[in-house]
């Protein structure tokens, strides 16, 4: 029975799919000025917690401060700053080089993995949507087909959905659709896109249950070499729980007579026998799987700039270094605000584009290294290190010990390529961080209480585009400061080109004092912050003498940088190919 589409069944995105890169989606989309709707196929409420993705990192954990969401995850979860890799019992090096010694890490404050099970994550994304944006998804329904109305300009994208305790088939109108549905994705099929890659014979343990064990340290995320069960993952979690992981090899599967008979118990003991010398006794088991790995990536993550794929539903992989949840998270934020600003009508469709170009050479880049990183977990030579002679655990941990691979991993070396959003104005040198980055995290200092603050916090993910002044030593930039605000005042500004919901201004001078225009000799550009011992303008590569505008996208990366002379001409050409005026 199909019932027809009525004022409430139109929303300006239906994100199908209540995982956490849904709920992730769903609460920047309501954040951010626009009307998501949910759609999942089961009830949670009466689903017990249960393990899957259990990490974040530290460059996703920035993410989620900037939409107030670390907090409240942080408080529930456990984590760990170091660990340590085990074999025959001793210490040795290796393992998960990159999660060890994290106070090490440079220009970030998350110098920490977080640790809970995925439906704790979903609970506190749900939780956080619904006090904030009175939200929920809609449960029990899933999509049943979608179609696009040529002749509806405002939201073309007709979603049939499933009730699945009625049947009754009902129409939502959009103007996005967004599988985040899985690896198995409706939405990926409906579209007809490609899922491409390979899935290997190899066969994985995951288990979470509160244990006993002798091993040292044991609540710090740990791995341990095993002849028999390739290199275990140790990884405490919320709650007192421990994430145990290992490679069930073909001969254990033999052993067991096939994958059915691996059970629980099966599990259990197979565990203990991969901590040996280690002692290990379960005093409960929340959750256990034994699953395949492969590698997979969508042909494309969007669809004629109305359907889009995030997270499982658009590539995925091993949980060899932790990687899933943190890219889907990923996707979430390089996505949401882009379709927020379009859905709004504040954007051009061009910047939808950029979702698929900037993201699917980072997860490609994702999968590669899962491919050499799974392969040598289970105790095989991958195409890179054909021809070796040493032990697959010797090579893992080479593999690991690549500086640009932890940084990778982290997420904290992720960039984006230079497109309409990372602009380099040519033959300009301003800075000496380039656009496509990362924006290094520092302190400021407030005015008033001089208290400090990080400048990721400042610059709070809504949607907006920050434009901040590093405004120098104003003895030296004090001349282009006050050209600067004079353009921006004037009439025929860029700022008055286009729509100024957009932006968010800071001013950060470099030096003290008691209040913006006395330090400045001008207007401030929005709020002023202080530094005072210029380590930010060290940080971003800015001449105290001379000053820069860096452009700061909404998820935290880098756009554009300039110089103060000419930077409203610059920002006119730049915001010209992404916003509506």
């Amino acid at each position: 029975m199909l019932r027809s589409t009525s004022n409430q069944d139109v929303a300006e995105v239906v994100i199908i799919g209540g995982g956490p890169v849904g709920l992730l989606l769903a609460y920047q989309l309501a954040r951010f000025g626009c009307s998501p709707s949910i759609i999942e196929q089961d009830d949670k409420t009466q689903i017990p917690s249960y393990g899957r993705a259990s990490t974040l990192w530290p460059r996703t954990i920035e993410l989620l401060d900037q939409l107030d969401l670390a907090e409240p995850l942080i408080q529930a979860g456990m984590l760990t700053r170091s660990g340590l890799h085990f074999h025959e019992g001793r210490r040795v090096k290796g393992g998960l080089m990159y999660g060890n010694r994290m106070d090490k890490l440079g220009d970030t404050f998350f110098k920490f993995a977080l640790h809970l099970r995925q439906r704790v994550t979903e609970e506190i994304i749900l939780q956080a949507a619904s006090k904030a944006y009175g939200f929920s998804p809609r449960i029990l329904h899933q999509i049943h087909g979608y179609s696009i109305d040529p002749n509806d300009a405002s939201h073309p994208v007709v979603v049939q959905i499933k009730d699945l305790q009625t049947d009754e088939i009902v129409q939502l109108k959009c103007k996005y659709l967004v599988g985040a549905d899985g690896g198995k994705s409706t939405v990926r099929k409906l579209a007809g896109i490609s899922f491409e890659g390979e899935h290997t014979k190899s066969r994985w343990i995951r288990m979470d249950a509160m244990v006993k064990t002798d091993m040292p340290n044991f609540r710090c995320l740990n791995s341990i070499d095993s002849a028999s069960h390739g290199q275990i993952l140790w990884c405490p979690l919320d709650n007192g729980l421990t994430r145990i992981g290992y490679v069930f090899s073909a001969a254990l599967i033999e052993k067991y007579g096939g994958v059915e008979g691996v059970t629980q118990e099966v599990a259990m003991e197979e565990a203990k026998q991969a901590l040996h010398p280690f002692k290990l006794e379960f005093l409960s088991v929340d959750w256990f799987t034994i699953y395949g790995i492969g590698q997979r990536i969508a042909s494309t993550f969007c669809v004629g700039g109305r359907i889009f794929l995030a997270g499982d539903a658009g590539h995925t992989h091993s949980s060899g270094s932790a990687q899933g949840l943190n890219t889907g998270i990923h996707d979430a934020v390089n996505l949401a605000w882009k379709l927020a600003l379009c859905a709004r009508g504040l954007a051009k469709e061009a910047l939808l584009h950029s979702y698929d170009d900037e993201r699917r050479p980072v997860v490609q880049v994702v999968i590669d290294n899962d491919k050499v990183i799974s392969t040598l977990i289970s105790g095989h030579h991958p195409p890179q290190f054909q021809g070796r002679s040493e032990p697959t655990r010797q090579l893992l941990t080479e593999w690991f010990n690549d500086l640009n691979m932890q940084h990778f991993t982290l997420g904290l070396g992720i960039s984006y390529p230079i497109n309409l959003l990372n602009v380099n104005p040519t033959g300009l040198f301003s800075a000496a961080i380039d656009p496509g980055e990362r924006g290094p995290d520092i302190y400021l200092t407030s005015l008033g209480t001089g208290d400090p603050l990080r400048l990721q916090r400042i610059l709070s993910n809504t949607a907006k585009f920050s434009i901040v002044v590093f405004a120098g030593k104003p003895e030296h930039t004090g001349p282009s400061l006050t050209s600067l605000s004079y353009v921006v005042a004037g009439s025929d500004s860029f700022a008055d080109m286009f729509p100024k919901e957009v932006f968010q201004w800071f001013t950060f001078p470099a030096t003290s004092g008691n209040g913006g225009q006395e330090i400045l000799g001008c207007r401030p550009f929005g709020k002023v912050y202080l530094d005072v011992d210029m380590r930010a303008h060290e940080m971003y590569g800015v001449d105290v003498r001379q000053g820069a505008v860096v452009v700061f996208r909404p998820d935290g990366w880098i756009g554009t940088v300039v110089p103060l002379i000419g930077a409203s001409d610059h920002l006119k050409a730049y915001f010209g190919g992404i916003l509506e005026t």
